[in-house]
């Protein structure tokens, strides 16, 4: 196991700006801890994730990959630790959770599907249905973060506790190099014309109802600033900032910022509706 494990996590490295090079790091860390399915993505604070690879074999799972991507991220609690300046480790994905994590006042308006069995009570339409994820975040040059998520079937009993305490071992080498995989990647992201950032995905979003600052506001909040981050990216104090956000809320007719977040994913899906409707691709990116 580990004579393999060392020899895949070196033809990883040797192969690092090859396009094979994530995927033998997928199968290194296999050597360690099995799993039925994996992903990985790079999330950015002001930018859509960007795809690395994953192991998802039917359309359906690359189509949630493409959904994912597209917008319902956003709702993703490792996405949002990131925000909150989540650390490299091993975590459990309902660790990452927060508690009433997904209302379903607003589940059937977007493409997720409420499930009462998945770990977090929901899941993006076509995602592989009833397991357990563990996730290694690495961090990354430039304030990124990367996601490698594993998937086990939970009624096969998951994850164990020996399970993660061995990706924890072997956690700073699958860092260091997914670090020297991503220098490659990354210069391939930037020449991917089909990557949407996330200034084009908020588009008009709040236009005709806010005013230009309360928009400012809004948009800063969905990008996962604070209070104080965004007074002091606008110049204003955090009263000044609090006042708008009550404003922008009861505009839109909202109480919560997850209410926000629930409906920018309306406002994407519609989005992909019109372009779906006219042979486009608005906002889509490459399936992870």
């Amino acid at each position: 196991m580990i004579a393999a494990f060392s020899l895949d996590a070196a033809r990883a490295i040797d192969r690092f700006d090859r396009s094979d090079s994530p995927y033998l790091l997928l199968d290194a860390i296999n050597r360690i801890v099995p799993f039925k399915l994996a992903m990985s993505v790079v999330y950015r604070r002001e930018a859509a994730p960007v795809y690395v690879a994953d192991t998802f074999a039917n359309r359906s799972g690359k189509r949630a990959l493409e959904l994912y991507i597209a917008g319902t991220y956003i709702l993703n609690p490792v996405y949002n630790a990131y925000l909150n300046g989540l650390k490299a480790g091993i975590y459990r994905l309902r660790e990452l959770a927060p508690d009433a994590y997904f209302t379903s006042d607003h589940y059937r308006h977007f493409k997720v599907q409420q499930q009462v069995d998945e770990e977090l009570g929901y899941r993006t339409y076509g995602w592989p249905a009833g397991m357990e994820e563990v996730v290694v975040a690495v961090e990354l040059p430039q304030d990124e973060m990367a996601e490698i998520s594993f998937y086990r079937l939970a009624s096969l009993g998951g994850f164990s506790d020996a399970d993660c305490e061995a990706l924890r071992t072997i956690e700073p080498l699958i860092g260091a190099i997914y670090r020297r995989i991503w220098q490659h990647c990354r210069q391939d992201s930037k020449r991917d014309t089909h990557w949407a950032s996330f200034d084009l995905l908020l588009g008009d979003f709040g236009k005709g109802k806010l005013s230009p600052r309360e928009c400012d506001v809004a948009h800063l909040i969905l990008k996962g600033h604070s209070g104080e981050s965004i007074s002091r990216n606008l110049g204003i104090s955090v009263t000044t900032v609090k006042t708008h956000r009550q404003n922008l809320y009861a505009k839109l007719g909202l109480s919560t910022q997850q209410e926000l977040f629930s409906l920018f994913l309306m406002s994407l899906q519609r989005q992909d509706d019109v372009s779906s409707r006219s042979g486009g691709a608005a906002g889509m990116v490459p399936a992870r």
